[in-house]
């Protein structure tokens, strides 16, 4: 992410107001409060010099980048503690996520971690976060998506959906402009009795065989690699939306074997 390099490396020159940009300002000082500016700083690029710089200026793409960014983890740690304490379940969701998932580097794992920490306890309202992330990607619905799956597994890291938890997952569906059956899909997956594989692709084993390869079609645009390539995102979400797709292939391929379909 050479948006993060750029704010560390060279100083808070990030030119964003609001939530976000308080976020981000806040979390970068409480990396040099811990004494970790030597190390970060010290990450160079071939050719430039160590010391004093300038302060970096920032494409739109980078500017939307450290959005996306700050407002998941923002979001992510908001929605953990708003039944009262973070649970370590939810904590280990959001590790495996920063670990498994996006694979961030070091310096990159430090800041997302200042940021959800920063952000479960600070004045701002959840609301202003969706708010700005809604504002930036409005026309990016496979985005919008993609993060309130996100918020969901950290809401049902312990098996129930609370209902604060619930409160904020269905603003979050209003806020983000989505359609209302994803929290029935994802919340499908947390059933027992649920089948998997159905659940992954939002529909019920009841499903005709044309219902499941509409869904299948849908789930493989929302997912695929090339379309998350085109929206100008961080790698490291291309690297969860692959994870996604080869899911949703997977699933599909259960339920034709278990159907005889072509």
């Amino acid at each position: 992410m050479s948006w993060i390099g750029k704010i560390l490396g060279g100083g808070m020159g990030m030119l964003m107001g609001g939530p976000i940009g308080a976020l981000l300002g806040g979390a970068i000082g409480h990396l040099f409060i811990d004494s970790q500016f030597e190390e970060i700083a010290s990450t160079e690029q071939p050719g430039q010099q160590t010391g004093r710089r300038p302060s970096p200026t920032f494409s739109n793409q980078e500017q939307k980048q450290a959005v996306f960014f700050a407002s998941v983890f923002a979001m992510l740690g908001k929605m953990a503690k708003v039944d009262g304490k973070v649970s370590q379940a939810e904590i280990k969701v959001v590790e495996a996520f920063i670990r498994d998932h996006l694979r961030l580097n070091k310096q990159s794992r430090m800041f997302a971690v200042n940021i959800f920490n920063r952000a479960k306890n600070e004045p701002y309202p959840y609301t202003q976060y969706a708010s700005e992330f809604a504002r930036h990607f409005h026309g990016d619905t496979n985005m919008r998506m993609l993060l309130f799956e996100m918020l969901f597994q950290v809401a049902a890291a312990d098996g129930v959906i609370h209902s604060a938890e619930e409160h904020l997952l269905r603003q979050t569906i209003r806020y983000l402009n989505i359609s209302v059956h994803l929290f029935d899909e994802l919340k499908a997956r947390l059933t027992p009795t649920a089948d998997p594989a159905y659940a992954v692709l939002g529909v019920s084993p009841d499903a005709s065989d044309d219902e499941v390869k509409k869904a299948f079609r849908a789930k493989v645009m929302e997912y695929h690699p090339d379309k998350i390539v085109s929206k100008g995102l961080p790698e490291e979400f291309l690297k969860f939306a692959e994870e996604k797709f080869k899911e949703v292939n997977e699933a599909y391929d259960r339920i034709k074997d278990a159907r005889g379909l072509s």
